[in-house]
This record gives structure tokens, sequence and C-alpha cells, in this order.
């Protein structure tokens, strides 16, 4: 009867462990498509320069910048949305109160190291622009001054 007992054991318990493994790494799988997973990373293209980390990013333009207090999560196509703001910078001397920050949102797809990013932003829908940006790459920006 031991025996039995034993063979049984020693025949199901790589089968339960397998099983575990397999259960807990594809669980682990759905949540890492964070594009930031420990340390800032830098995207850059023309007139863009997008530092993301794990618990958001900020975006720098010629004439404006942006934030978002959301990681960056993309889904098993790569695509991924984000909610943030968009702010105008003016040329010369920044007025006391500043410009208000619009909502936006950020939007656009990853394929291996090349983001295609989409921004909308206020109330009115405001196309902001499309960019294509490079991980890894410094942004080409001209702040107005």
């Amino acid at each position: 009867m031991r025996s039995w007992f034993l063979h049984i054991a020693v025949t199901l318990l790589p089968i339960a462990v397998g099983f575990w493994t397999i259960c807990t790494a594809s669980e682990g799988s759905s949540t890492t498509n964070q594009v930031a997973d420990n340390d800032a990373i830098v995207w850059g293209g023309e007139h863009i320069e997008l530092h993301l980390t794990k618990v958001g990013g900020t975006v720098e333009f010629d004439c404006a910048n942006g934030t978002f207090a959301k990681p960056v999560t993309m889904d098993s196509q790569g695509k991924f949305r984000v909610s943030g703001t968009y702010t105008r910078e003016s040329p010369g001397p920044t007025l006391r109160e500043g410009n208000p920050a619009a909502s936006a949102t950020y939007s656009g797809s990853i394929v291996g190291g090349t983001m295609r990013l989409h921004i909308v932003a206020g109330t009115n829908k405001e196309e902001v622009g499309d960019f294509v940006l490079i991980r890894g790459e410094s942004g080409r920006v001209m702040k107005c001054r």
C-alpha cells in the first residue's frame, strides 16, 4: 500500500509543480506590459522628448509640456492609451498665473523600439499631433524662449 501511494505521489508531484509554474508565469505576463518597469526610459523624436517611469511620465515639446500620473501599459497588440495634461508655453516672459494645463489623451502603439504617439488635448479635443519616437534617443526639442 505504501509503495503504491509513493508511486502516485512521485508521479503527480512534477505535474502539480508544472501546472503551478504555468499558472503563475501566465499570471505575471498579463501584468508585465507596463512600458517602464524600473528605471526612467527616454523616448525621443522630432519636437518631442518623453520620459516614462513605472508611475507615469513627462513630455517636453517645443512650446508645451505634459504629464501623466499613471504608467503606460500596452495591450497584447502593443497599443496604449493614458490620460494626462498638456500645457502650452508662451515665448518670452511667462505670466505670473501661467497657462492652464488642459486634460489630454496620449495614445499610440509600440513595436520594438519605435513608438507612434497621438495626442489630443482640451475640452474641444484639439489634435496636438502625431509623433514617432525612438526608445533611448533624446528628443530634438527647440524650446520657445
